[in-house]
């Protein structure tokens, strides 16, 4: 079957929507659907899938992802003939995206004037059926994405937190968009690799990373991952790793009330002495400091405000 392609604007960007794991019987058929408005990301685990999109019909093999578009007809053109299991993701865009042969450079809904920087991958590029490139590492951010999501829908009552993990569950999204997207060839082969450890430390922040770790994740010789995060961003694996956990710490710092024990640990550090002296050299104060100087800093809600309020 020819190749097909998905090339779907990013201004404005892909949203994460919903997610599931979905194990089907022999004899069992894909739901059938008409006008369903979300795109449908699959991952194979094992089995077959015989998937129709309008009149042209599909089988995915364990191993592989498939998309179907929104406002189509989804439905099996064949039932299970053995177990089948995969992962699925709904996502939507409200922005241009087309369907066809080859990528296409798609316009952008949101007009961007010539002043400004000029981001070089406005358009993203998905093969509708491919292998699942590097299943490990996908299989894994998808969990991540399951974690974030499911904690988001258990904390209804703690709506700051339940902020943190819905913008966790978007980020992670995007970053397997990016892992599973078509590369344009215009990237070089150090800028790809590098763009991947940056989003894969971003990702396992919470985790030990090692430049061992990073080399067997990617292919590369460990010294490699160095100079390729340097050559590409100008600054070290460790310094990203750094960078990020202390970014992230700031959120839990101002917008929980966690001990800073607690927030260490789930930053990635296992020692809070450690963590609150990157903490200090960063930011010139304590992580107690912080908290206390920034807190108080918030404007007042409506209900302490004194004097009259805007309705």
């Amino acid at each position: 079957m020819t190749k097909q392609f998905l090339s779907i604007s990013c201004l404005p960007t892909p949203t994460y929507i919903q997610s599931g794991h979905v194990v089907f019987n022999p004899g069992e058929r894909h739901p059938n659907r008409r006008n369903f408005q979300f795109f449908v990301m699959m991952f194979m685990q094992r089995g077959t899938l015989y998937i129709a999109e309008d009149d042209q019909e599909y089988t995915v093999n364990a191993g592989e992802m498939f998309i179907l578009q929104p406002q189509h007809h989804h439905y099996s053109w064949k039932p299970m003939d053995e177990t089948t299991e995969y992962y699925w993701i709904h996502f939507a865009t409200a922005g241009n995206y087309v369907q066809s042969n080859e990528p296409k450079q798609v316009q952008s809904l949101i007009p961007v004037p010539a002043i400004h920087y000029y981001t070089s991958m406005v358009t993203l590029f998905l093969q509708k059926q491919q292998p699942i490139p590097n299943p490990e590492t996908v299989f894994s951010m998808i969990q991540k994405i399951f974690t974030n999501s499911r904690r988001s829908n258990e904390n209804h009552s703690d709506t700051t937190q339940n902020s943190i993990e819905f913008w966790k569950a978007q980020q992670l999204f995007i970053d397997l968009l990016q892992q599973v997207q078509v590369q344009t060839p215009q990237e070089s082969p150090t800028v790809m690799i590098a763009n991947k450890i940056q989003r894969y430390i971003e990702d396992h922040y919470d985790e030990k990373i090692t430049y061992e770790e990073l080399g067997k994740q990617f292919h590369i010789h460990p010294n490699s991952v160095s100079i390729y995060m340097k050559k590409t961003f100008g600054i070290t694996p460790n310094m990203l790793l750094t960078k990020y956990r202390l970014e992230e710490a700031t959120k839990y710092l101002l917008l929980t009330s966690d001990q800073i024990s607690k927030i260490a640990t789930r930053v990635g550090y296992q020692n809070v002495y450690y963590f609150s002296m990157a903490f200090k050299k960063n930011y010139g104060m304590s992580p107690s400091q912080y908290r206390k100087k920034y807190i108080s800093l918030k404007p007042n809600t409506p209900e302490t405000q004194h004097g009259s309020q805007f309705l």
